[in-house]
């Protein structure tokens, strides 16, 4: 079931001005639920102010934003509690961090969803547990925390509003591999749970590849690919000639492939490249 769609959106910066700068142009997408979407795509290329649009902190210059079949900018339309089904995640949010207490951070949206206070507890606990947040945490301030615990603490204070849809603007910038899989691991288990619809902007082929179920690939402001990952991986040639990349496994087994190797080059995650390889040995090797 599509959550959200665009419809031939555009968006222009200091539209009418000598500054002005089409950011967005002619883009179709649809985000669908118990689905984790994998947008990428270069530096300025248009993915940021792309998901501004979809919780109503932007409006398209001209298109339709849609949120469960309602175009968001009609008149009317309840902008508040699209931003409690859409929760957006920006990149670096521990510089978001405002309360005494962790606790209070992560409980500061369900509060003001007006939820009970046993149910904000249980919010609060869960969302802690799909970050990897231990609960002696709770009660230190924020500002104590390392840079990677404090953006534990913003992810999980959007996950405890429990929004149809997820959005993280680089969730796991800046932090070394533990650290990654650590965050991208836990917003796996997140959307495999509650089975709701999650966003993921990453510039890494190799993060994107192993979490996300499908890619909106974005180029220049425009949608240059979309599909699953075996179909938008499968197309390096393409991906390559507008300088983007694909993960390092599809690039081993393609220089397999030209040393004469009779291997798929649409190869994606290093448990497919191994079982390919070991089928080729005739199952030899270790486990």
């Amino acid at each position: 079931m599509t959550k959200l769609k665009l419809v031939d959106v555009n968006y222009t910066y200091s539209e009418g001005t000598p500054f002005r700068k089409d950011a967005l142009r002619n883009i179709n997408i649809e985000i669908e639920d118990n689905c984790i979407t994998g947008l990428i795509g270069h530096t300025g290329c248009g993915k940021s102010t792309l998901v501004q649009l979809l919780n109503g902190l932007l409006f398209p210059t001209s298109g339709e934003v849609m949120f469960d079949g309602n175009n968001i900018k009609e008149k009317g339309y309840d902008l508040k509690t699209l931003r409690h089904k859409v929760g957006l995640v920006f990149q670096y949010p521990e510089y978001q961090l405002f309360e005494d207490t962790v606790y209070d951070d992560i409980a500061f949206g369900p509060k003001n969803m007006g939820l009970p206070k046993d149910e904000i507890d249980r919010r609060i606990k869960e969302a802690a547990l799909f970050v990897g947040l231990e609960e002696r945490y709770f009660e230190v301030s924020p500002f104590d925390l390392s840079g990677g615990q404090k953006r534990r603490v913003a992810i999980a204070g959007i996950m405890a509003m429990d929004p149809d849809v997820l959005i993280l603007d680089e969730p796991a910038a800046g932090l070394d591999p533990i650290g990654r899989e650590e965050i991208l691991g836990g917003i796996y288990s997140y959307q495999r749970k509650r089975k709701n619809a999650v966003v993921i902007v990453s510039h890494s082929m190799e993060d994107m590849a192993r979490y996300s179920d499908k890619l909106i690939v974005m180029n220049d402001g425009e949608v240059f690919m979309q599909g699953n990952c075996r179909e938008v991986f499968s197309e390096t040639d393409k991906l390559l000639s507008v300088g983007l990349d694909v993960p390092q496994i599809t690039k081993f087994m393609r220089a397999l492939k030209s040393k004469g190797i009779d291997v798929r080059t649409d190869i994606f995650t290093v448990d497919e490249a191994k079982a390919e390889i070991l089928s080729k040995m005739g199952g030899c090797g270790n486990a």
